[in-house]
């Protein structure tokens, strides 16, 4: 299983939501928007007009939904492609928004924002694990005092009890994506390689490695960035840590 994960190259993320993902994958049902929207916002309890980052916002799936609701939301993200979808997202809702593109170790902010949101698993891309604590650091200084940051990932103890090593869909035009998974325990990451076969013949790969962190580790690596832990779920409808498919924290500057 590690020897599949070498095979994504280290910066696998440079690139790899420029096209398949945003087409097929990142698009997101309109009812789980929603509900993600309002769980955030419930959740983080901010005022009206409240400034919010949006930390890897891809094609702006939830920045935008948050604009709608009048908040002042800033999305960064590195893809080039997810920033100009993102764009046209908040010009067809006609919401004033900025969007910045930029690794998010090199978030420069300081006291900018009342929260901070970082969901559907952008966390755990990097090679090294020290990048993720400089992630993490750089949201802190983002945060003005007492501000707020709500960070979502895959749950890997749900993930390790329903892996699959294999498994493929089919999508609306035709096409069927493969996927080949590995998991290694020691080194707590999941690699995939994503094979895309279309109606004409043609094929596409996406590979990545992420590093999947436990509820702990993860409360561990806030806390040693200024953090203080203030509540989980295991999903959006609420259920109780370790009770869902996904870990979601809450933690204050």
């Amino acid at each position: 299983m590690h020897e599949q994960a070498e095979k994504a190259p280290p910066a696998w993320y440079d690139g790899f939501f420029e096209s398949e993902w945003l087409d097929y994958l990142a698009l997101g049902r309109p009812e789980q928007t929603r509900q993600q929207v309002e769980f955030i916002v419930e959740k983080l309890a901010l005022k009206p007009g409240a400034a919010i980052l949006d930390l890897a916002c891809g094609r702006g799936r939830v920045a935008v939904e948050l604009a709608r609701l009048g908040f002042c939301v800033t999305g960064l993200d590195l893809s080039p492609r997810s920033l100009e979808l993102a764009r046209k997202a908040a010009d067809d809702a006609r919401v004033d928004m900025e969007f910045v593109r930029r690794d998010m170790r090199r978030l420069d902010a300081e006291e900018a924002f009342d929260a901070v949101i970082n969901v559907w698993t952008s966390f755990g891309y990097f090679e090294r694990e020290e990048d993720h604590g400089l992630v993490l650091d750089a949201v802190a200084r983002a945060l003005v005092p007492g501000g707020r940051f709500l960070i979502d990932t895959i749950n890997p103890m749900t993930l390790a009890r329903r892996f699959q090593e294999r498994d493929w869909r089919e999508f609306d035009d035709g096409t069927i994506m493969f996927e080949q998974r590995s998991y290694d325990h020691l080194s707590g990451r999941t690699a995939a390689t994503w094979t895309f076969v279309r109606t004409d013949g043609s094929r596409s790969e996406l590979r990545h490695v992420l590093r999947a962190y436990t509820a702990a580790e993860l409360g561990a690596l806030l806390e040693r960035a200024g953090l203080q832990l203030e509540d989980a779920w295991g999903d959006f409808q609420g259920a109780g840590l370790g009770e869902g498919p996904r870990t979601i924290l809450l933690a204050r500057k």
